[in-house]
């Protein structure tokens, strides 16, 4: 089991995601937001399978294919969090927390 808590930034939609490897292909999961997307998404959307998702190209992947058909906003988290906890629950990848933080953010034009 894996459970992962998203706080996105400026839409204040957290996510948990409850991942379960329910066999050795497949992963079943849980998503509790108050997002309206991501929730519709998610009735859609509710298992993976662990090899094909981390063996495809990341356009390639059921999360990201089910995502762009719901989901409006680009920079959503969310779909990243689903295959990072598919990682997790494989044992691709070691449990550790991913984090993004703006050092800075200027919204003028760079000089040329």
């Amino acid at each position: 089991m894996s459970v992962c808590w998203i706080k996105p930034g400026w839409c204040e939609h957290e996510l948990i995601i409850d991942a379960n490897q329910k066999d050795s292909d497949t992963m079943d999961f849980s998503l509790e937001t108050t997002c309206p997307y991501i929730n519709e998404m998610h009735k859609h959307f509710k298992e993976v399978n662990i090899q094909k998702e981390m063996s495809s190209r990341m356009v390639d992947t059921r999360t990201y294919q089910v995502a762009s058909e719901y989901l409006p906003c680009v920079g959503c988290p969310a779909p990243s969090a689903i295959l990072k906890s598919v990682e997790v629950l494989s044992g691709t990848c070691p449990e550790a927390d991913t984090k993004m933080k703006f050092l800075h953010f200027d919204s003028r034009m760079p000089q040329a």
